[in-house]
């Protein structure tokens, strides 16, 4: 079964100012807003420069967004709003949650705002200002195992059907899981997982992308007639696709 996480996101006036700073220090507005690093290169035109900075935020949140674990198995769906200050030298500061949608969504929105580069400083009468930015994030779960429109593939190994052995499992170590487009390239993934299911227990683990200690230790725990599934994201035209691989464990 496939899912895809579809981020949106817009910048949106803020409508407050934290207590802690003075209302005269922060602006809503400037004459020009910031600009998401990497687009220096359009100096000579605003527009140009603007539509640059929104493509790499998008990128950057893509790159950078994990999806809860917790959101996914319980369907959590929804807008996250974020609020944040890029201050007069692009720094990102006080980062907070406006809207959150549980599920650990509000956290995940959060460490993407802690992992941004410095921006380029919002300019207002002549001089560099902080300014206070929101940004809604959407997080939507959506299945997609019948739409053959978006045939996605993973693949790990010599594993092949829907069954397999823990042997099996431990002999795939030394090798890479791929996932392919519906053009049949390979996509980077941003996250690979493991999950191990059987009487009700659910043991699991991620990575980036490679097979960490971490999901080797989840292949040690695969006991006889339990699930064992992998789950990786990659991402697309800014969606994040999510692909499962499903096997019963017969010996």
């Amino acid at each position: 079964m496939t899912f895809l996480c579809l981020l949106v996101w817009q910048v949106l006036p803020a409508q407050f100012s934290p207590n802690n700073i003075a209302l005269d220090s922060i602006y809503t507005k400037a004459d020009q807003m910031p600009f998401f690093s990497g687009c220096e290169i359009f100096d000579q035109s605003i527009n140009a420069k603007r539509e640059c900075s929104d493509l790499e935020l998008v990128k950057f949140i893509s790159r950078h967004l994990v999806y809860p674990n917790k959101a996914k198995y319980e369907g959590i769906e929804g807008t996250v709003f974020v609020s944040f200050i890029v201050d007069e030298n692009g720094f990102v500061h006080d980062p907070s949650v406006l809207m959150d949608i549980g599920g650990g969504c509000g956290e995940a929105a959060l460490e993407v705002l802690k992992q941004m580069p410095q921006w380029e400083p919002a300019f207002h009468n002549g001089h560099s200002v902080k300014v206070r930015m929101n940004l809604p994030i959407q997080f939507f779960l959506r299945a997609e195992g019948r739409d053959e429109a978006e045939p996605y593939s993973l693949s790990w190994g010599v594993l092949a059907g829907k069954q397999v052995t823990k042997d099996q499992l431990l002999n795939n170590l030394s090798s890479k899981v791929y996932v392919r487009g519906p053009e049949g390239s390979n996509r980077f993934i941003d996250q690979l997982e493991f999950i191990f299911q059987k009487d009700g227990r659910l043991v699991s683990a991620s990575s980036r992308g490679d097979i960490s200690p971490e999901l080797e230790k989840v292949l040690q725990r695969v006991k006889k007639d339990g699930i064992f599934t992998i789950r990786a994201s990659v991402q697309d035209d800014g969606q994040f696709v999510m692909i499962f691989r499903t096997f019963s464990v017969i010996k």
